[in-house]
């Protein structure tokens, strides 16, 4: 074989080497896209999941803040009526009281 012969040989080794190499440095990136692509999905499933959760709390919430309400103001409305009762009582008492002290009764 010729010198020439030979650079060719050569030029065209090296070529393939350097299309091996290119090959395999594109797998590579391939792969790491694949990755990527699969951690952003993975990632909006998360944020789905997050956002679901965040309604049902939320939601859960508003109930709770609701509910807390009625049974604040039924308590408060049998507070009422247990100081009205008290208060009539104590007023049918002195009344009595006064009417014994006065001889009425």
């Amino acid at each position: 074989p010729s010198s020439q012969e030979m650079e060719e040989k050569d030029d065209s080794q090296q070529m393939k080497a350097k299309t091996s190499e290119l090959s395999d440095q594109i797998d590579e990136v391939k792969e790491i896209m694949k990755k990527n692509l699969n951690q952003i999905l993975h990632r909006e499933e998360n944020l789905e999941k997050l956002l679901e959760v965040s309604k049902y709390l939320e939601d859960k919430a508003y109930n709770f803040r609701r509910t807390t309400n009625e049974v604040s103001r039924s308590y408060w409305w049998k507070n009422v009526k247990l100081i009205v009762a008290v208060v009539v009582i104590v007023l049918i008492v002195v009344v009595v009281i006064i009417l014994l002290a006065v001889g009425v009764i």
